[in-house]
């Protein structure tokens, strides 16, 4: 008689690379634990997955309706406009994903203004396949380059899925999240000492401290994203859109286990240690740390308002009277539009993201 079968569990790729290398090394921070889960060069979630859209994990704003991308391009005009209408005007979207963003925006800057359509320059940047810097492959592969002419930046949900570490309040004490492999091989927390002293300082700048119990994230690469933003164009924007709180409502006690949120197949979880690889996992962005981050380093703030209001300033409801009143849409393409048009507004939802304008040797776009 045979004995009972012994079922070696399957991993995917990326989480049996995470344990080999938590195997040799030692627990690893939750961040390192991120950055391989999401952007490992062969294996991460981002790599190989498509996570967008209906057979994704999650919907963007650029996937639910073109409008998105033809009002960022209205708003790009003006800033066009404040810079003189020079040519070629680069505009940069980092964190493109599918490219949806740029064929709406390039489509709809060639219905607008001429002028503007020739000076246009759109460059589309996501992750580039091959092992080098995160950050830099973030934006793309290498960010070594320069642009000489003014330049657009566009940043759409970006920076909530850039790796965070992850801090807890254990026994009166301020500790680092780390990922380790307990005696049945399962992935297990340890509350280890602060990697960097950033961590705490950044607490201490805005007054924080963290009720016994209390999990939380904290985004430690946009000090070195903003520098390379910076430093990248000569003068220019950057339009950020994400979702987020802000300090004092970020570290609350109403949100004890923090920010994370992880995204498969359209279904929402706060386990990141489970689909390794197959999963989105984000953090929501800490705004007042965003502006902080963004003054220090020579960046003006010249607009921020939520993406319902930065929609309708550029001619959301024009947009949308047009669906309604078009006789030749049938009732059920009709309603469609308006369904979907209306998620971008959605103050329980999308609209209520955060849009922020950054300027560099630039005067604040007028129009909006």
């Amino acid at each position: 008689m045979f004995g009972s079968m012994i079922h070696k569990p399957q991993y995917s790729l990326v989480e049996t690379e995470i344990r080999e290398i938590i195997k040799q090394n030692g627990p690893i921070s939750f961040a390192h634990f991120m950055e391989l889960a999401l952007y490992h060069p062969q294996c991460g979630y981002y790599i190989n997955k498509a996570g967008f859209g209906p057979n994704g994990d999650f919907f963007t704003a650029p996937m639910t309706h073109p409008i998105f991308g033809s009002l960022i391009a209205n708003q790009a005009m003006l800033m066009w406009l404040q810079l003189g209408k020079v040519s070629p005007i680069n505009v940069i979207e980092l964190g493109a994903g599918n490219g949806q963003l740029g064929i709406d925006f390039e489509r709809h800057s060639e219905r607008i203004d001429n002028q503007f359509c020739n000076a246009l320059h759109y460059t589309a940047n996501d992750l580039s396949p091959k092992p080098s810097d995160f950050l830099r492959d973030w934006i793309q592969g290498e960010i070594s380059f320069t642009f000489e002419n003014p330049s657009i930046i566009i940043a759409n949900e970006l920076l909530d899925a850039m790796p965070a570490h992850r801090v807890v309040m254990h026994n009166g004490e301020l500790k680092e999240i780390f990922i380790g492999l307990n005696e049945a091989g399962d992935f297990q927390e340890y509350f280890l000492g602060l990697t960097t002293s950033e961590i705490k300082d950044r607490f201490d700048t805005f007054g924080i401290e963290l009720a016994e119990g209390h999990k939380t994230e904290m985004n430690l690469g946009m000090t070195k994203w903003f520098k390379y933003i910076y430093d990248m164009i000569p003068s220019g924007y950057l339009l950020l859109i994400d979702y987020g709180y802000e300090a004092h409502e970020y570290y609350n006690e109403f949100r004890m286990q923090g920010t994370l949120r992880c995204y498969y197949a359209h279904t929402l979880n706060m386990n990141p240690y489970i689909h390794v690889g197959k999963q989105d996992i984000s953090i929501h962005v800490d705004f007042s740390t965003l502006r902080n981050i963004a003054h220090h380093t020579g960046f003006k703030l010249v607009k921020e308002k939520s993406q319902s209001q930065f929609l309708k300033d550029l001619g959301f409801e024009q947009y949308r009277d047009s669906i309604v009143r078009d006789r030749d849409l049938s009732l059920q393409v009709k309603n469609t539009n308006l369904r979907l048009l209306d998620l971008l507004i959605d103050d329980r939802g999308m609209g209520a993201f955060k849009v922020f304008i950054f300027a560099k040797n630039a005067p604040e776009p007028s129009g909006i």
